[in-house]
């Protein structure tokens, strides 16, 4: 009798012991936690600002993605940053949780790298070879090419030339305009110069603007400027200008 008496209260103590130790344990563990605040940072705002924060915010409240006020364990940062790279002027987005229970948005913006003004109207074409809506907000100083250009024929043909001109050591920063009359008769406008350049076809553009700087640095640039009105690079080992 004593000793299942005995067993009866070590099995009672048992069971005491793990109801206080599923107590303590419960006691202890973190309420749910509220998203407190949301951090958006344009890490790219000092070259341009396309966006602004506060059109940020209104995205995410527009699409339902808004984390403030819900459970941080609900809030889905890959949901948002796909939100954020579908956004016409997001280049990349990366959103991860805080420990004080903020979320963080860190966003780029695109880059433009010329614009065109063609036969499927106005657009940019970004440094990722992508067409790029114009809007208001975008303020930069990049070749313009008009003329008979689809967006097909920006992306593929005039992309390679535009970015040659922006890497150019010599050229970079000189033709403000390209003038497209059709695919055999391409002009270019400089920007320091009142000169036109008849570039002709695009095939053979840096064979034929390499010629035009020789031109340029070793001629011209020790004897003076002529007053051309054009210089023709359509002729094979030869600049032809005309007054």
């Amino acid at each position: 009798m004593k000793t299942k008496t005995i067993v009866l209260s070590i099995t009672a103590l048992i069971f005491v012991v793990g109801v206080l130790v599923v107590g303590t344990w419960v006691a202890q563990q973190p309420s749910k936690q509220t998203c407190s605040g949301l951090d958006i940072q344009l890490m790219d705002s000092i070259e341009q600002r396309f966006v602004t924060v506060e059109e940020m915010h209104s995205v995410l409240k527009s699409k339902g993605l808004y984390p403030v006020g819900v459970d941080i364990e609900a809030v889905s940062c890959h949901a948002i940053e796909r939100c954020m790279e579908e956004h016409d002027m997001i280049r990349s987005a990366e959103c991860y949780k805080l420990v004080n229970g903020e979320v963080r948005l860190c966003l780029k913006q695109r880059v433009p790298m010329f614009l065109v003004v063609g036969t499927d109207g106005s657009f940019y074409v970004d440094t990722d070879r992508k067409v790029m809506p114009v809007r208001a907000t975008i303020d930069v100083e990049v070749p313009v090419i008009k003329g008979t250009v689809s967006q097909r024929a920006a992306v593929e043909d005039y992309y390679d030339f535009a970015e040659w001109l922006a890497e150019s050591d010599y050229w970079k920063g000189r033709i403000k305009f390209v003038h497209v009359q059709n695919a055999k008769h391409i002009v270019l406008i400089q920007n320091e110069m009142n000169a036109k350049i008849i570039l002709g076809e695009l095939t053979g553009y840096k064979k034929k603007l390499n010629k035009l700087e020789k031109l340029y640095t070793k001629g011209f640039d020790r004897i003076g400027y002529p007053e051309y009105r054009e210089y023709d690079l359509r002729y094979a080992g030869q600049v032809v200008g005309r007054k």
